[in-house]
């Protein structure tokens, strides 16, 4: 279906919310710290729903809806697993609480803090270099799926010369993307990301709500029941790389265990790079410093779990939508032209990324195709100014700043920063026009991030927990790691079909092995090399270093329990619902994870039952996403128009620039 006046006039509308936004918070900015960091002034519910927005990625959503055809509802089984992980790093503030402590206004900075400068350089080289990779694929990717899901042409005709349509809106988007971030900075990227996130929760509430009305409960659970016993030889896929694994159902989660590349052993290596790259992996950067207390951004990110619910949810529910279309015999004639539109991609990997979005395409009814339509525009806007700000900033504050002999004045730091941006915006765009993808985009995405994370978030994490590591260990590890990524990265473009074993070898499997060889490294060489322990407490600002108005003491008594599950001084009586509500929450889940997992491995579970508890499930994480996408709207409004009060006072402090 292509778009209607409507759908096109809704578009329209946001991108002049873009601009409004833009000139407004523009006039906000006028430090290094407000660039940068917002001058530390987001509340928790700003951070919970611009954050959630700037993770959000275009990109992200089609890579997760190649991996969620392949698997089904088994994507959500699994997913549990990470509940309990999430919990652990939420609620302790996993690297961010402590990464904050520092007033670091980068992770290179607070290496030169914990290390040296000349490891700062290094770490801030490998840290600019595994992003600029990271992010070069953003337009691409993007380009294409706006070219697919809005049915334009490859190419118009204008002054006699045919332009290119996926060049023309890889511009477009860098071009929007560069604007935002250098107008206002983070200031800018958090509140347009705050009404992208809006825009997103009743755009996916709405696509939910309609796959579930079009194709009707029972008919989805039947089609998903069926494809553990469809013929794998029968020609019904449209797509080479989608056929069927025998006896693999997109229904029951324990049949999966013979999927490639998206099975169980996926999501087990997910889990140790959610734990490595959680505070580690700078692409949000910005939001890491942005908290108006430690405690603040901790609360933040404890609700950032319940705000990931409806954007979890639509990533199923396309995905089966599109299952449904192909597998299911009664919606034939709507499958015809999206037959049609996958025949026209020659590229099997292309095909592959924009099969869903095509589906989408054309089961969307006007209006809420529009909605969808700059819900995607918004979460491609919304990563991309969050990554070329992120980066921009590293290249200047920690790769140019370390080699000059005095910091730059505040006039000169904020124009070299903005430069810094729109250099990183041009590598993408130069980037997405000549490379070709070799494997997943999700596969891409670890294998790059690791270049700097396999090395850094050794050195990260002993750096702010562990009094013994060093900097010859740091060294080690970071070395290792980053050394192990690159090389995988060159093995991968020489050879795409890489097997050992039998196993064919993807960017995942290249990235975990190379963190847990870093780890190995850091840790042997910091033992063999320490010769004392490190002052935590004066990086940290703790006990006597501490800086007064940083931490709110409220003077409450807490019961063991409290102590144990991490309450400190700083929590409200409200801040302690919220932390208990999570923490009920997430215990609840893992708790019907583990015994389920224990109880299908021991009795053979019935297809109805499992049909069953997909119903409750599922309608439980539906209901709870209608509540939780009211209250951190009202509460995203009340921080946007505090951030802008905060930003009209006049103290400001133009030391606070990152300089060591």
């Amino acid at each position: 279906m292509n778009l209607q006046v409507i759908d096109w006039a809704i578009i329209a509308a946001f991108f002049l919310l873009l601009v409004w936004i833009s000139v407004s918070t523009n006039r906000l900015t006028k430090s290094v710290s407000g660039f940068l960091s917002s001058e530390r002034c987001a509340g928790r519910y700003l951070l919970t729903m611009s954050q959630g927005m700037a993770f959000c990625a275009a990109i992200g959503m089609v890579a997760q809806f190649e991996g969620v055809y392949r698997n089904g509802l088994g994507n959500s089984w699994w997913g549990l697993m990470f509940m309990p992980i999430g919990m652990i790093i939420s609620m302790s503030g996993w690297v961010t609480y402590r990464y904050r402590q520092t007033r670091a206004l980068t992770m290179a900075q607070f290496m030169e803090m914990r290390y040296s400068r000349k490891f700062r350089v290094f770490t801030g080289l490998m840290a600019f270099f595994s992003g600029l990779l990271n992010c070069a694929i953003f337009p691409m990717v993007t380009a294409n799926f706006l070219i697919y899901f809005l049915g334009l042409h490859e190419s118009y005709q204008w002054l006699g010369i045919h332009w290119s349509t996926y060049h023309l809106l890889m511009l477009m988007m860098v071009g929007t993307a560069v604007v935002l971030a250098i107008s206002g900075g983070q200031v800018t990227i958090m509140v347009t990301d705050f009404f992208q996130g809006v825009i997103a929760n009743v755009a996916c509430l709405g696509v939910i709500f309609f796959v579930i009305y079009k194709f009707g409960w029972k008919t989805i659970m039947d089609t998903l029941e069926a494809s553990g016993s469809v013929d794998v030889s029968a020609p019904v896929e449209l797509i080479e790389g989608f056929s069927r694994t025998p006896g693999v159902s997109m229904l029951e989660p324990f049949s999966q265990t013979s999927l490639p590349d998206f099975g169980v052993a996926f999501f087990i290596m997910m889990i140790l790079q959610r734990i490595m790259q959680t505070g580690v992996w700078q692409g949000g950067a910005g939001y890491l410093t942005a908290a108006r207390s430690p405690h603040e951004g901790k609360m933040g990110n404890i609700m950032g779990g319940w705000r990931w619910l409806v954007i979890a949810m639509t990533i199923t529910a396309l995905p089966i939508a599109a299952y449904v279309l192909v597998w299911n015999p009664a919606f034939a004639a709507d499958l015809v032209p999206v037959r049609e539109a996958i025949a026209g991609i020659q590229d099997p990997r292309l095909q592959s990324q924009m099969f869903v979005p095509i589906v989408t395409a054309h089961i969307l009814p006007v209006g809420l195709l529009g909605l969808f339509a700059i819900f995607m525009i918004g979460a491609a806007v919304s990563t991309d100014d969050s990554a070329y700000h992120s980066w921009g900033g590293t290249f200047l504050q920690d790769v140019v700043m370390p080699f000059r002999k005095e910091p730059f004045t505040p006039e000169q730091h904020l124009k070299w920063l903005r430069w810094s941006i729109a250099g990183i915006g041009a590598f993408a765009l130069l980037f997405s026009s000549i490379w070709q993808l070799k494997d997943y985009i999700l596969m891409w995405f670890q294998i790059t991030s690791s270049i700097y994370v396999g090395g850094a978030g050794c050195a990260i994490v002993g750096g702010l927990y562990w009094k013994r590591g060093t900097v010859q260990g740091a060294w080690a590890g970071m070395l290792t790691g980053s050394g192990l990524s690159v090389g995988g990265i060159i093995l991968k473009q020489l050879v795409p079909d890489l097997s050992i074993a039998g196993l064919t070898v993807n960017g995942l499997h290249m990235a975990t092995f190379s963190i847990l060889v870093s780890i190995v490294c850091y840790v042997l060489v910091s033992l063999l090399t320490s010769k004392g322990s490190f002052n935590l407490d004066k990086l940290l600002h703790r006990r006597k270093y501490a800086i007064e108005g940083e931490h709110v003491i409220r003077n409450e008594k807490r019961s063991r329990i409290a102590r144990t599950l991490g309450v400190t001084d700083e929590f409200s009586s409200f801040d302690k619902v919220v932390y208990y509500g999570m923490t009920l929450w997430t215990v609840l889940w893992s708790a019907i994870f583990i015994v389920g997992t224990v109880y299908n491995l021991i009795y053979e579970v019935s297809s109805t039952s499992w049909k069953e508890w997909w119903g409750i499930h599922l309608g439980i994480l539906l209901g709870a996403t209608v509540i939780f996408t009211v209250w951190f709207t009202l509460g995203g409004i009340r921080d946007v128009f505090r951030l802008f009060k905060d930003l009209k006072k006049p103290s400001r402090d133009t030391d606070d620039d990152g300089w060591v």
